[in-house]
């Protein structure tokens, strides 16, 4: 039996996909509270944690190991400085041989770390060692962070009308003796698009893609080893959660159904394909090379409408219905969490 993980952040819940029967189960009716539905949620696969980030002056650590009961924990700085965003080596899970720290980006400018605590399961509450200070973002918040896969550089948007990302290339990795209260940033910065809101790095890391909110129809590609940025447009808007798919060549988004992509060595527009209904997606889950999405219904049932659920591939194959105890609805009095907001979709359940 085939199953992918499917993590909701408002309120944070736990679910199971069964893809050889295409049936939705969960593991927990509700985890953390309700927060807003801009929520953010990041995958520490190895070790069965997830973090939430609500532009609040804490993450939330779910501890999933048991989908059942799952715990919660929260990260704070020493200073009290809310947390933006956060990022672990790559985005994509960081390799053994690198020190396994949180990275977030902070509302003063500052790039605080989250190490492992001495049980090497999760991670200590306070930040630490000293944080790093973004010398661009001249006290801005770092809205969104991509970090390399050897954990030695950081590359951060910065909050401003104009749009500007900046690197951050002093060693990122545990020092042999009590760190100096910062260091500076003393790489290119680059201007972006307006108002951006996402930052990503390439798996190869040879690209960074920086994108708006949902309904910025640009987005700004870099090759991090050249000081110049290049603005393309794209065919539809980014869609809920940006850059919902990235692999070396192309970036992959979602508009109110309609897929398409953009090749990140020549800024091509590509036009990947349009889902069957629901053609306007109010919740959207990325993840395991699979995007879910779904849309409240006309018909309501005690005040609740059902929910239309559908789950597909990133390269337009694959869409199927998502059922509930087989009927194609989902009722909505107990999937709430999937009426709005950004999901996290990952392998096994």
């Amino acid at each position: 039996m085939s199953k992918l993980t499917l993590y909701t952040p408002s309120p944070f819940r736990i679910r199971t996909i069964d893809t050889s029967t295409n049936a939705l189960f969960w593991h927990t009716s509700s985890t953390g509270g309700r927060v807003p539905s801009d929520a953010r949620l990041l995958l520490d696969a190895p070790r069965s944690l997830v973090y939430r980030t609500t532009g609040s002056s804490n993450v939330d650590e779910f501890d999933v190991s048991n989908p059942k009961s799952p715990t919660v924990t929260q990260l704070r700085t020493n200073k009290g400085v809310d947390l933006m965003c956060a990022a672990l080596a790559g985005g994509f899970g960081q390799p053994s041989h690198v020190d396994q720290r949180l990275y977030c980006g902070g509302s003063d400018g500052f790039i605080y770390t989250f190490p492992l605590d001495s049980s090497g399961k999760t991670r200590k509450t306070t930040s630490d060692p000293a944080p790093y200070e973004v010398l661009e973002a001249h006290h801005r918040p770092i809205i969104d962070l991509a970090i390399t896969s050897d954990g030695t550089h950081a590359f951060a948007l910065i909050q401003t009308i104009d749009g500007k990302a900046s690197a951050v290339t002093k060693d990122l990795k545990p020092m042999p003796h009590n760190p100096q209260p910062h260091y500076f940033a003393d790489r290119p910065q680059w201007d972006t698009i307006p108002t951006p809101r996402h930052i990503n790095l390439t798996p190869d890391e040879n690209h960074i893609i920086v994108t708006g909110d949902e309904q910025s129809q640009k987005c700004t590609i870099i090759d991090p080893t050249k000081t110049e940025s290049r603005e393309y447009s794209l065919r539809y808007p980014v869609g809920k959660g940006g850059t919902l798919h990235l692999d070396n060549y192309a970036a992959y988004f979602s508009f109110m159904g309609m897929f398409h992509n953009i090749a990140l060595a020549d800024g091509l527009a590509n036009r990947g394909f349009d889902a069957n209904t629901p053609a306007e997606s109010n919740f959207v889950a990325a993840g395991a090379g699979h995007i879910l999405y779904t849309k409240p219904s006309t018909t309501d049932v005690s005040g609740w409408p059902f929910l239309y659920c559908r789950l597909a591939n990133f390269r337009g194959g694959g869409e199927v219905d998502i059922l509930w105890s087989g009927n194609k609805w989902l009722p909505g009095d107990h999937c709430e969490d999937m009426f709005d907001g950004i999901g996290l979709l990952a392998e096994g359940g």
